[in-house]
């Protein structure tokens, strides 16, 4: 794969797993509609693979791959419990989980 092909790739995922977040804190999207535990594995995949080309271009996204895993992995959780909490936003704030990339 030459560099661009993997700066190409890298860019389409970094900008894909962003728009997944915008709707932070109502909830993690999946295309237009909220993701499923289904999806968040297959958004776990797609940050395992930007975290892989971050590190063959030594980009400095540490924070942002860190922000896609806790709402990823919590997200699911949140789903399956989600009578308990009146929205994801009081789910983040419970948990201490991150509503904002630091920067």
């Amino acid at each position: 794969m030459s560099i661009s092909e993997i700066k190409k790739e890298y860019s389409d995922l970094y900008s894909y797993l962003d728009y997944t977040l915008h709707e932070l804190p109502a909830g993690v999207l999946f295309d237009s509609n909220g993701a499923s535990e289904e999806n968040c594995l297959e958004l776990m995949r797609c940050t395992y693979r930007l975290e892989q080309l971050s590190n063959e271009l030594d980009a400095e996204d540490a924070s942002f791959i860190e922000y896609c895993r806790w709402h990823y992995e919590r997200y699911p959780h949140y789903l399956s419990r989600q009578k308990h909490f009146s929205s994801y936003g009081n789910y983040i704030v419970k948990y201490n989980g991150p509503s904002r990339i630091k920067a």
